[in-house]
């Protein structure tokens, strides 16, 4: 398999930079995913990993050797679109043997390497069927069997989900998953859907207007996110951002305080809190009014105004009603300066 290194690289389309300075290591045998807004350049940056478009700067390395100035056909990479790309006059085994009808391979081992990739993904059933006639994610599934059936070294993903309902979509990503484990095949998922991400990754890479903002496990880049971005970005609901003011041991927010460590920078800062961190307690709370209220089955999130300032909150039990007064409280919470970087993850 290989590693891949992006050094400093900068992509630019008609003269606007995508990808701005970008240097990332995808680590041999990982699965990385690069998640972030729409527009944020996930694509512009697997395909420059493609060879499919040149950087304006900086290098890309495969196992340490320069690769920058490769083609497509000698990076020995395997490509997954969003969009169906099936050939449509092809049955599903012809899709995935066409990589290997190109290069000549011999008809027994076609067969039998189409064969053993439509099991491992389990759609050997539909081999003799048209692609218009399958759904969205078993199209997707005939494209991962026939990119893997090339035995690429590295594998690239561009939100190949996007299509699917949430079912589909949760078996899928299992698929996928064992197929990366199975294979070990270097992997560059791009997406903007965070349970994709947090799903699949080894680690996962934020990047928004093509500046990486954080690197990490989805543990880190969920529970210490290094700014306001990434800490909003990853979670749903979002994480609720109020106005508070440091001072002593404590942030002021309103006419409540939160304990903070010592050494905490002192002054104007916002405090993050996620909404499965709020608690309902009986007094000595943040003083609220709930005013709206969605009904999720097994909970409910709560939108409560807390003098003027709005955060959600998730309650099992007991749920509040629009209009109740309540207080609440978190033993959970990040500091950000006036910048918007982190200062302090709490709890």
């Amino acid at each position: 398999m290989a590693s891949i290194l992006l050094d400093g690289v900068t992509v630019q389309h008609e003269g606007v930079a995508v990808i701005r300075d970008l240097t990332l290591t995808v680590e041999d045998r990982e699965l990385i995913v690069i998640i972030g807004p729409s527009g944020s350049g996930k694509t512009s940056l697997l395909r420059v990993v493609a060879g499919l478009d040149a950087p304006a700067g900086g290098e890309i390395l495969f196992d340490g050797v320069e690769a920058t100035g490769l083609p497509p056909s000698d990076r020995d990479i395997a490509m997954v679109f969003q969009d169906n790309s099936l050939i449509p006059f092809r049955s599903v085994r012809r899709n995935i043997s066409f990589p290997l009808e190109v290069h000549r391979v011999e008809r027994a081992e076609i067969d039998r390497r189409v064969a053993a990739e439509a099991r491992t993904v389990t759609v050997d059933r539909f081999l003799d069927a048209m692609p218009d006639h399958l759904a969205a994610g078993h199209q997707q599934l005939v494209q991962a069997a026939r990119a893997l059936v090339r035995r690429p070294s590295v594998f690239l993903l561009d939100e190949p989900l996007a299509r699917m309902d949430a079912a589909q979509r949760r078996t899928v990503r299992g698929e996928i998953r064992l197929l990366q484990r199975g294979y070990g095949v270097t992997t560059i998922y791009a997406t903007n859907d965070q349970e994709d991400a947090m799903a699949l990754a080894d680690r996962i890479a934020v990047i928004d207007e093509g500046r990486l903002r954080q690197v990490g496990t989805p543990a880190d880049v969920y529970h210490k996110p290094v700014d306001m971005f990434v800490a909003g970005f990853l979670g749903s609901p979002p994480m609720s951002f109020i106005d508070g003011f440091v001072a002593e041991l404590e942030v002021r927010i309103g006419a409540g305080a939160l304990p903070v460590p010592p050494g905490t920078l002192q002054g104007r800062a916002t405090v993050g809190v996620r909404a499965h961190d709020w608690e309902i307690v009986p007094s000595a709370g943040l003083q609220g009014v709930v005013t709206a209220i969605e009904n999720h089955g097994g909970y409910v999130l709560a939108t409560i105004d807390l003098a003027g300032e709005s955060v959600v909150a998730r309650f099992d039990d007991p749920r509040p009603e629009p209009g109740d007064r309540v207080e609440i409280w978190t033993r959970r919470f990040h500091l950000f300066d006036p910048s918007g970087a982190a200062v302090a993850h709490v709890g």
